[in-house]
């Protein structure tokens, strides 16, 4: 995706929008090294080992080294009893033999490709933050050459934070339906084996779940089966949480770590429970995530807000009839929360009453111009474009704002507009932002201080027009729109690639436009050269390349460094998605895609661009 279409500009980061709290779930604090091991004899019996793991408290000293040393060689095979010495075993010097195994086991398997290695390599003697960094990308690597890594942390790692953490990141991954969770999961189970830690219990059980649910030839009976023993692990899993005392600052405020791990999990059972065809059971579970966010409705109105649109696309929006009376006054006198009430609502098909509540929210903020912003925003990152554009329409009106904030928030409103094939709109919006209220040339001097070109904008403004000239079928508006746009500045990234694909060019018209690409290209190489650690300029490159022509295997290649510098951003994953499209490989751009989707729900962009992929495999 292009800077400016949606999260992510060329001019910055969209101002005021709020990460998704589970999305960073992943920065989430980890402990200890985890470890792997492989052999190829599978005749090793567990009472060999148990054996084996008695000898290591033996009272001689050759009898206890030799166990050691064969315990060593079969550690793989061993995991699951060297944890239960290492953690329960009442004799000091089993514990921690046991323990020593365990930690010299490589962390790195043999079958492991070199991009794992790399983020494994050294992991004991990190920052906690670069491990946390290299967990959490471990789920990103291509063709998911990280994934049964992380399901070999779940099994093997000492410790039992380490190992709930790996599973809550592979928990994030599932949706019901999610046509590439199948490719993501089909060797976990292999990896976790035989493992009765309460982290593989649960990976297996939903993975198992997932399988049936998805199955339409399955009955009821089937299906309720596999749910129950997802429900059992469940809450084996709850029960024995390990992060004790550990919290985690989020943008709102500061929680407990065990608080944020539940919300994971209670999301997860309830979404589990509506595919199962239990919705009743699925509104029970997902109240409990209103028990996970306090009482200060000043800082955690967000997270209410969250909840109830969350609810709203998982097939819980009946959860709004079920709200606890310690939220009924914040749901009703808080702006964003009576917006994604109402969104529920919607949701229901009760579309009067969703638009009473929207009006009543609109009519809250009139005052409050902060919480104007907020729900400008939210609604926005939710994808209800209708109650967005009220919302920022007023607030761009404000008589208390500045050149310095309008002008910011004005694109990301034409932005959002584009995003929603709104383009003659968003036109209108960019053009008052260059000859507008606070007059031409006070607003030309604010977007320089601002970062801001008047000649990028000026594009910008122009291939929105071309856009809404394409939807009226005037090619020839159209075409004028485009050149304008390139007249104006020819590094306009979108209007490159509308025109590279402009219907009927002469050979010379399209020389030229390839002309201009490569130009584009060589100043963002020079911008990459330049600020090798901005993400924008990686991103460009990738997308201009995908999207028209040029070196497929260098824009990969920036589109993953750009994602490096901004992890998971959707806008970037986007980008990623269509350089795996342009290679033809479809199975990558939906898995990207899907994650996009996750991250910016309300992006009409990504929608379409992941059913453009999902087709590809037709």
């Amino acid at each position: 995706m292009t800077a400016l279409q949606t999260p992510v500009t060329r001019y910055g980061k969209r101002l005021g929008l709020f990460s998704a709290l589970l999305s960073c779930f992943v920065f989430l604090p980890a402990t200890a090294l985890a470890i792997s091991s492989s052999t190829e004899d599978d005749s090793i019996s567990q009472q060999n080992v148990a054996k084996l793991i008695a000898q290591l408290g033996d009272t001689k000293y050759a009898i206890r080294e030799s166990a050691t040393q064969q315990l060593r060689l079969i550690a793989d095979h061993a995991i699951d009893q060297l944890l239960d010495a290492a953690n329960q075993s009442n004799d000091l010097e089993t514990a921690l033999r046991a323990q020593w195994i365990l930690e010299t086991v490589s962390l790195i398997g043999p079958d492991d490709p070199p991009e794992v290695a790399e983020l494994l390599k050294n992991f004991s003697s990190r920052s906690l933050s670069q491990q946390i960094s290299a967990l959490s990308r471990l789920i990103r690597l291509e063709e998911n050459a990280g994934v049964k890594p992380l399901a070999r942390l779940i099994r093997t790692n000492r410790s039992a934070s380490t190992s709930y953490l790996a599973a809550l990141i592979l928990l994030q991954e599932w949706r019901p339906g999610d046509p590439y969770w199948p490719h993501l999961v089909a060797h976990v189970p292999d990896e976790l084996a035989t493992s009765q830690r309460p982290a593989a219990l649960l990976i297996n059980s939903l993975i198992d779940f997932s399988q049936v649910a998805d199955d339409p030839e399955n009955k009821l009976d089937t299906k309720k089966d596999a749910f129950n023993n997802l429900e059992s692990a469940v809450e084996q899993f709850l029960e024995l949480i390990p992060f004790h005392a550990q919290t985690f600052g989020g943008n709102t405020t500061t929680r407990e770590v065990s608080d944020l791990a539940r919300e994971i999990v209670v999301r997860c059972h309830a979404r589990a429970a509506i595919q199962a065809g239990f919705p009743d059971r699925g509104v029970a579970v997902a109240k409990e995530l209103f028990d996970l966010i306090g009482v200060d409705s000043e800082k955690n109105q967000l997270a209410t807000a969250d909840i109830l649109f969350w609810a709203a696309h998982s097939g819980l929006a009946n959860l709004v009839e079920h709200l606890p009376e310690s939220l009924q006054a914040t749901i009703e006198n808080q702006v964003i929360t009576l917006y994604a009430a109402a969104r529920c609502e919607q949701s229901n098909g009760n579309e009067i009453l969703a638009d009473e509540m929207a009006q009543r929210a609109f009519a809250l903020g009139s005052d409050k111009t902060n919480e104007q912003m907020l729900a400008a925003v939210r609604l926005d990152h939710w994808g209800l474009v209708d109650w967005a554009d009220r919302e920022y329409r007023r607030v761009i009106t404000a008589p208390n704002l500045s050149a310095q904030q309008i002008i910011p928030f004005s694109i990301q409103w034409a932005e959002l507009l584009n995003d929603f094939d709104r383009c003659e709109a968003a036109s209108t919006v960019l053009q008052d932002v260059l000859t507008g209220s606070h007059g031409a040339v006070k607003n030309i001097r604010v977007m320089d201080s601002l970062g801001y070109s008047k000649e990028a904008l000026t594009a910008r403004q122009k291939f929105f027009l071309s856009r809404a000239d394409k939807e009226k079928s005037n090619r020839k508006s159209e075409r004028q729109a485009l050149d304008k746009a390139l007249d104006e500045y020819p590094e306009e990234i979108d209007t490159l690639i509308a025109y590279y694909h402009f219907p009927g060019l002469s050979p010379t018209d399209k020389e030229r436009i390839v002309g201009l690409i490569k130009g584009a290209l060589k100043k963002l190489q020079l911008r990459i050269d330049r600020e090798p650690d901005a993400p924008n300029p990686y991103n460009e490159y990738a997308w201009l390349v995908a999207n028209t022509e040029g070196d497929l295997l260098r824009a990969t290649r920036y589109s993953k460094r750009s994602l490096e510098l901004d992890f998971d951003s959707a806008s970037f994953l986007d980008t990623l998605a269509h350089c795996y499209a342009a290679a033809d490989n479809a199975n990558e751009a939906i898995r990207c895609q899907v994650v996009a989707l996750r991250k910016d729900p309300g992006s009409h962009t990504i929608q379409k661009n992941l059913q453009k992929f999902l087709s590809m495999q037709k």
